[in-house]
């Protein structure tokens, strides 16, 4: 063999190991996410640490090294501080992160933190005011696994009407909410509704679906503007 032979081979393999040490040379991934817990579904790796796209397609998963390869000078990179990335989940009944104006019960974990907050909000109103949960919320979240009724809302407010907002298919009314929207046990539910009762008859506060309408809480009766409190 020729050494200019010699040569080209030798030139050959590194650059060979150039390309295999760093292939975003050739094509560098759009975007990296790394530094956090990529779960794939794949038994053979269930968990890793970095995944690059290109082009709308998952291009590599793996360790934060092996991932970090495919950064380029346009590659945006995304640490992800310990967070969690799952497969996308395409749902026809999305409850998305709720938040807005209200007493917000995010937080809460028992019945007793649930009504603490609707409590301080009521000692920042006006008697009369209308106190409005937000919904970004749910029951689940709460140690008794239960929505708070009524009888549970009358303990902290007897002179404020309150509706707690069940995300978008129920809100629940303390017993001066009923009295201000005019809502007893001889109102009749709207078709596609539901008015939720006691074992023993009495009204909980429940109001399901279409029976939401008895309660105009997008502005008060009375004609008063919503404000803060709420």
């Amino acid at each position: 063999m020729t050494r200019l032979a010699r040569c080209g081979i030798g030139l050959l393999v590194v650059v060979l190991l150039l390309v295999a040490c760093n292939p975003v040379n050739l094509q560098p991934a759009d975007t990296i996410l790394h530094g956090g817990n990529i779960v794939t579904l794949d038994s053979g790796l269930p968990v890793a640490e970095a995944v690059a796209v290109r082009g709308g397609r998952i291009v590599a998963v793996g360790s934060d090294a092996e991932v970090l390869l495919f950064s380029g000078p346009e590659t945006e990179e995304i640490d992800l501080g310990g967070r969690s990335v799952i497969p996308g989940l395409a749902d026809n009944h999305f409850h998305g992160v709720g938040g807005g104006d209200g007493v917000d019960l995010s937080e809460a974990r028992t019945l007793r933190e649930v009504l603490l907050k609707i409590a301080d909000r009521v000692s920042d109103s006006e008697p009369g005011d209308v106190i409005l949960t937000n919904s970004d919320w749910h029951e689940g979240q709460l140690v008794e696994q239960r929505l708070p009724l009524r009888d549970d809302l009358d303990t902290v407010a007897s002179d404020h009407p309150v509706v707690v907002v069940r995300g978008g298919h129920e809100y629940v009314l303390n017993s001066s909410a009923l009295r201000f929207w005019g809502i007893d046990e001889s109102t009749p539910a709207p078709e596609g509704g539901r008015i939720g009762r006691y074992p023993d008859g009495r009204l909980n506060g429940e109001l399901v679906d279409r029976a939401k309408s008895l309660a105009q809480v997008s502005r008060p009766p009375g004609g008063g503007p919503p404000g803060r409190r709420w």
